[in-house]
């Protein structure tokens, strides 16, 4: 057994090489672009956002900055500080609608 260990564990770091890199920055740009439009729209800081979704607000603009990935569940708390749908992230803000038109 160990020997087919030895042979596996090369395999396993080569489909985990990719693990830390940007997979899919597509997806997580079109999340960013609509958290940063919600909190401008809101005229809320970075800062102040953190307070209120009891979230550190560097974290908050490390994931504007498609630095960072984001839970459901902290997504679901910045959406009810900002008083968004949580689905209104995963929309181009071409087509996400103003907070205030709901």
């Amino acid at each position: 057994m160990p020997a087919i260990a030895g042979l596996l564990f090369p395999l396993v770091c080569l489909k985990l090489g990719n693990v830390g890199k940007r997979v899919n920055s597509k997806h997580r740009k079109i999340l960013a672009e609509a958290l940063r439009f919600y909190r401008k729209k809101r005229k809320i800081t970075q800062e102040k956002l953190g307070e209120l979704a009891e979230l550190n607000p560097k974290y908050i603009g490390e994931v504007e900055r498609c630095e960072k990935t984001i839970s459901v569940d902290a997504l679901a708390r910045i959406a009810g500080a900002l008083k968004v749908d949580l689905t209104d992230f995963f929309k181009p803000v071409l087509e996400a609608s103003p907070p205030d038109a709901k």
